[in-house]
């Protein structure tokens, strides 16, 4: 019998995955979704629909209690969801085989500035993370939360925790398929992103032994402020921006938040699981299809 699998977000990321899983016809998944008109559309596809939110912490405890494989592609921040994954990891029967758990964090978790500005994260030094990262950093928390949870040994699960960087490329998920992002930072084509979770998921259904805990997933760097140039001559052809001295109002300073920082990691534990990489155009050579399909969308 084909393996359950409860997918939380359908965005970007997760409705990529989800294509993606779709097309290897080996799970009966089911989504969570609040939109009844997404519901429609997942069921279409095969999908059974969940309704409910994050906050719906019994409908989710309950998925997460019966499903074997659980992935969180939602978001890194929402720590009630994740407390209702692990409550139904803790409910889950101690006769059935431990369940996977794949959470999504992301490398900004890296960008506090509190260690030397040359230090590279590998993912199989695991402990530099928990040495390094403070406490405070972006998504820390829930990845703390995953962790004491892990080591409490009352989960009868797999779990670990996918450490993406910025992501480009335009997806194939049902929904969703632009990113919101665009001084060093690591990054990822979507397609590349996707077989990444599927190596990992690969990975944790085959292993008996404890997994690591923070595993990324990135195929090199680039520089924002490389890509500015690129982004304005794009915007410009469009008519979409008028001058050089265009100016964008960001009074939540979230742009700057995005583009100066930085965050360096090496992805190690998926190459050696047997994740193949695939050529793709860059991020610069993305950026025209990128901006066409929100043009599509009207996102632009």
């Amino acid at each position: 019998m084909s393996k359950s699998l409860f997918l939380l977000g359908t965005g970007f990321i997760g409705g990529s995955v989800l294509t993606a899983l779709l097309e290897k016809k080996q799970y009966r998944i089911s989504a969570l979704s609040r939109d009844p008109k997404k519901s429609e559309r997942l069921e279409a596809l095969g999908v059974r629909p969940v309704q409910g939110e994050l906050s719906s912490d019994e409908v989710i405890s309950k998925e997460a209690a019966e499903a074997d494989i659980i992935m969180h592609i939602a978001t890194a921040d929402d720590l009630p969801s994740v407390k209702s994954i692990l409550k139904g990891l803790r409910q889950r029967s101690a006769d059935k085989a431990p369940a996977i758990y794949i959470h999504t964090s992301g490398t900004g978790v890296l960008t506090v500035p509190t260690h030397p500005v040359d230090v590279i994260f590998n993912d199989k030094d695991q402990a530099k993370f928990d040495r390094l990262i403070p406490d405070h950093a972006p998504h820390r928390e829930i990845d703390l939360t995953i962790k004491k949870a892990v080591e409490s040994k009352e989960l009868n699960a797999k779990v670990s925790i996918m450490l993406p960087p910025n992501i480009y490329g335009v997806g194939t998920g049902p929904f969703n398929r632009t990113t919101i992002q665009i001084p060093l930072w690591i990054k990822e084509a979507i397609a590349n992103l996707v077989t990444a979770y599927l190596t990992l998921l690969s990975h944790l259904e085959q292993t008996t032994s404890t997994p690591p805990l923070y595993v990324i997933a990135e195929t090199g760097e680039h520089r924002w402020g490389d890509l500015a140039p690129l982004v304005e001559k794009e915007l410009k052809q469009r008519g979409l921006i008028k001058s050089d001295a265009e100016t964008v109002v960001d009074p939540e300073g979230s742009v700057e938040t995005e583009t100066g920082t930085q965050s360096r990691s090496k992805a190690e534990w998926l190459h050696d699981w047997g994740w193949q990489v695939k050529q793709l155009p860059s991020v610069a050579e993305s950026l025209p299809t990128e901006i066409d399909e929100m043009q599509r969308t009207g996102a632009v």
